[in-house]
């Protein structure tokens, strides 16, 4: 299994000087797996995602494209990925229909005259949309799994398995119990549990990962400040992974706010943590542009 970073960026693409290193295209993954290609998300990096995969000697006619959830950084480059205008290819989307509508009918709107120059119906490619019902579903022999993420709306989180690897990909997720519960000794201890079992079910989907691709939007200083936003202290993450015993971390969703510098020392502190916690956690930021062997 391979997978590269086409962008790891969260909530609006942040060009310039100062993010080089980790990059400001919004969320986008490829994953080669079983012969398939899968693509996590349609953020600003799937742009380059598509203009590479048109100079490829072979060149995946058929593309899997996974939709976490539809908020603007998970879609937002869908209008310029170049396999959609070109008869030759097939795309199968795969999302769930968050509060309001269904994939097909977001991203269509999205590219309205309001919004953009071409029209959906313009694209040339064979779009397939499927509604995911059921964990796990297959692509091939490819293996996904999915859960659903504390984040506003909806969104998923994947667990893509093939040969005897997993990838785990939950890049907008904030713990139940910071957002649910205080420190009120009062709230209701079926609530208690109630939150205790959802955070449980998150541990469950990621214990055992090859690799983590998971929320390391804020510092814990400013998470505070934004309980109920839907994103994880980084921290917070490392801790979920050491416990879960993942194989290898990268945090991913950068915050805008934060430069190469600033994430630099985060990823410091988070190596500091993950070593102090389980020794062997291999912990990294999501750079773009890398790609990763399993």
């Amino acid at each position: 299994m391979h997978f590269k970073f086409w962008g790891t960026r969260g909530s609006i693409p942040t060009p310039g000087p100062d993010t080089v290193k980790y990059g400001g295209n919004t969320s986008c993954v490829e994953v080669e797996a079983g012969g398939q290609t899968l693509i996590l998300d349609a953020g600003t990096g799937i742009r380059l995602l598509g203009q590479d995969i048109l100079k490829r000697r072979k060149k995946p006619r058929e593309l899997h494209l996974l939709i976490t959830h539809t908020h603007w950084d998970h879609i937002q480059g869908f209008p310029y990925f170049t396999p959609a205008f070109m008869k030759d290819f097939t795309i199968r989307i795969y999302g769930c229909q968050g509060t309001g509508n269904k994939i097909e009918k977001v991203l269509s709107q999205q590219m309205d005259d309001d919004f953009f120059p071409l029209s959906f119906m313009e694209l040339s490619a064979s779009m397939v949309f499927t509604d995911i019902l059921e964990s796990p579903f297959f692509i091939g022999g490819v293996r996904v799994d999915f859960i659903f993420l504390n984040h506003p709306g909806l969104a998923l989180g994947f667990s893509v398995s093939h040969g005897g690897k997993r990838l785990v990909y939950c890049p907008d997720v904030e713990p139940f119990r910071h957002n649910v519960l205080t420190d009120d000794s009062d709230v209701n201890i079926n609530i208690r549990d109630y939150v205790d079992d959802l955070d449980r079910k998150l541990f469950d989907f990621v214990k055992g990962a090859d690799c983590l691709l998971i929320d390391g939007t804020y510092t814990e200083e400013e998470y505070r400040k934004k309980p109920g936003w839907g994103h994880s202290s980084f921290l917070d993450s490392v801790r979920l992974a050491a416990e879960a015993g993942v194989g290898v971390l990268y945090l991913v969703h950068h915050d805008p706010t934060h430069s190469d510098c600033f994430v630099d020392g985060m990823m410091e502190e988070a190596r500091t943590l993950a070593g102090r916690l389980r020794k062997g956690l291999e912990c990294e930021g999501g750079v773009e542009g890398l790609a990763v062997t399993l």
